[in-house]
């Protein structure tokens, strides 16, 4: 039988400096990191999803408005209006503004915006650091709680674009593309580490409009001394070999004014907004080729007017009118003139906010049914974009959520 090993006085002091070196790093650790400088107050119960308008109000009155700086859009998903400003996301009682959860940590929001994928409804709140806009939680939109997290390398500023399966995260120089659980499934652009150097097609591009549907991605880049915008098809996941799905890039304008922007993409094609030589829609085939040009009334427009899926359409605002699009098709339907931003479809009616507040459209064919009057203080002009809630309609301008309940 071996005898034991004897400890020397010097093996016990090295066990113990070992010790307390490795707890000295794991509470530098915690200091340090986004859960020490988060505070998470969740609800106690998810919130209620609200029943389905069945008719439109007749009439709406404001119950409550928040400021939002983060969100670009009214996030209006779970049973609560999200908002997002500082570094504070909270999900509010829509019918009282109270708030239900909240989620807050100590660098600033670079935005928030809602996602319903997986059969859930997630917050997606991205946050700060020194590597750009690249703290990004998923959170339970019903409750508050944490669903998943992630961070990578991003650009100061990320334009955000989402169908049922992924959410694309476009900054200038790169984009990303992530799953549900926010793992990444590609990453364009700029990559500063490449797992597989020599697979980015490009480089040296900036990237001025994205969108993503039925696993494809489009992109609007600028690249080095091409004289006009390209237009790239993307695959949203990786191929067998672990490269890049080019599907498509080509040239599509003869010169650098006004980027289009991506409206509506599928498997078959993309459509974007184009302001000049005139304003019209373009839809381009999934191989890039020019397909139907449609003239729509417009104005140059930036990033500011962003495509929303509300019911079977997509709408968009082109700075002087509301084209509704069919998302299969990816073809204009109508335009609705003198808008102020995208609509809602509410009860089977389009809803659109207008200088005096919300019109009622026949979702068929455009034709008005009805105007209803709505204040809003505060208001200094620029694109409104809504969201619904139940018969409630949340609207947003610039940093201000104005939340409309049907008048009593």
């Amino acid at each position: 039988m071996l005898r034991p090993e004897r400890r020397t006085p010097l093996d016990i002091v090295i066990v113990v400096v070992l010790i307390v070196i490795v707890a000295a790093s794991a509470v530098a650790i915690w200091a340090t990191s986004s859960a020490q400088n988060t505070e998470s107050d969740p609800a106690a119960l998810a919130a209620a999803e609200p029943a389905e308008a069945t008719s439109v109000p007749l009439a709406f009155t404001e119950a409550w408005r928040a400021s939002s700086s983060a969100t670009a859009t009214p996030v209006a998903i779970g049973g609560v209006v999200v908002t997002g400003d500082g570094g504070a996301v909270v999900g509010h009682d829509p019918a009282t503004g109270a708030a239900l959860w909240s989620y807050t940590r100590d660098i600033p929001l670079c935005t928030v915006t809602g996602w319903s994928a997986g059969g859930r409804d997630y917050a997606i709140a991205i946050y700060r650091n020194a590597r750009g806009c690249s703290e990004v939680t998923a959170l339970d939109a019903a409750t508050g709680k944490r669903a998943s997290s992630r961070s990578s390398d991003a650009d100061n500023s990320l334009d955000i674009s989402f169908d049922r399966d992924y959410v694309v995260a476009q900054g200038d120089t790169r984009l990303e593309a992530w799953r549900t659980d926010l793992v990444r499934t590609i990453e364009y652009g700029r990559v500063d580490a490449p797992v597989n150097p020599g697979t980015q097609p490009r480089s040296g591009c900036e990237f001025v409009s994205s969108g993503v549907g039925s696993s494809r991605i489009a992109v609007i880049e600028r690249c080095g001394i091409e004289p006009g915008y390209r237009l790239t098809i993307l695959g949203a996941t990786l191929d067998n070999d672990e490269k890049l799905q080019e599907f498509a890039s080509t040239i599509i304008t003869g010169e650098l004014g006004v980027p289009p922007r991506i409206v509506a993409v599928n498997q078959t094609g993309v459509t974007m907004y184009v302001s000049s030589p005139s304003p019209m829609l373009e839809t381009y085939g999934a191989d890039g080729t020019i397909k139907n040009r449609t003239t729509v009334l417009g104005d140059p427009i930036g990033i500011e007017s962003k495509p929303i899926t509300s019911g079977d359409v997509i709408t968009f605002w082109t700075g002087k009118a509301t084209v509704v699009i069919d998302p299969a098709t990816l073809e204009a339907r109508f335009q609705v003139p003198e808008t102020l931003g995208p609509g809602v479809v509410m009860a089977g009616s389009l809803l659109l906010p207008s200088a005096t507040g919300i019109s009622e459209h026949n979702l068929t064919n455009g034709q008005p049914i009805g105007s209803i009057p709505v204040e809003r203080a505060g208001y200094n002009g620029g694109i409104i974009t809504l969201a619904d809630i139940g018969n409630q309609l949340v609207q947003q301008w610039d940093s201000t959520v104005s939340v409309l309940a049907p008048a009593q």
